[in-house]
């Protein structure tokens, strides 16, 4: 039988092999183990953005770079009118979007002839706010307003002018994303009121000229 002596002797032989291996453990875990645990938030954030970094850096070194977020910016353009015997009436517009949201501006020119040979022209710039939703397939909502353009009056040899107009209107379209580009189609129905048309030594014709438009137009949109 074993004594005492021996005994403690295998015991420390053994306790000695036993905190080798756990050293060994520790070394090789540092050396190969690529995350070190941290206990707080901060740390684990830290160790995080050191590992992305070095992963970028090691990309670019292979010649890899990241591919970049698009801006999500659009531009649309849209082109419309309408043509009978004796009116004509013509719609383009312009648009910037950034995400959902959009701004834009639509130049409208009216022709006719009515009764006694009387001729109306008018043109008229309207701001537009837009609002877009969906992605491959989309819609846009939009509302314009306007306090600009001019207007003429022709009767015989007399000509009557009015840059005082009031417009207002709202646009409904839709759209098919292909890559970078858009189809799009939008109706756009807008009234406006040139008031106080008048010609030269201030005679006034006395009636306002008013017209109200539901143009159909169709679009090309860009995405960067």
């Amino acid at each position: 039988m074993l004594n005492i002596k021996h005994l403690k002797t295998l015991l420390i032989f053994w306790i000695l092999i036993m905190q080798y291996c756990v050293f060994s453990e520790n070394l090789i875990a540092k050396k190969y183990y690529p995350f070190n645990p941290c206990k707080d938030r901060w740390c684990l954030n830290k160790e995080r953005l050191k590992r992305q970094k070095l992963i970028e850096l090691a990309e670019r070194k292979r010649g890899i770079h990241k591919k970049r977020d698009p801006l999500q910016l659009k531009i649309r353009a849209y082109q419309g009118g309408l043509v009978s015997d004796q009116s004509r009436i013509e719609n383009q517009s312009i648009a910037l979007h950034w995400k959902n949201w959009g701004i834009g501006q639509t130049q409208s020119n009216y022709q006719t002839e009515g009764q006694y040979g009387i001729k109306y022209e008018s043109t008229t710039h309207n701001n537009d706010l837009l609002y877009t939703f969906g992605r491959d397939f989309n819609f846009t909502l939009g509302l314009s307003l306007g306090n600009r353009g001019m207007a003429k009056v022709q009767f015989l040899e007399h000509y009557y002018q009015s840059e005082q107009v009031e417009s207002q209107g709202f646009h409904l379209g839709t759209g098919m994303t292909w890559g970078i580009f858009e189809i799009l189609i939008r109706r756009s129905s807008l009234d406006y009121q040139y008031s106080d048309l008048e010609r030269q030594g201030s005679v006034k014709l006395g009636k306002d000229l008013k017209v109200k438009s539901v143009v159909w137009s169709l679009g090309l949109g860009l995405s960067f």
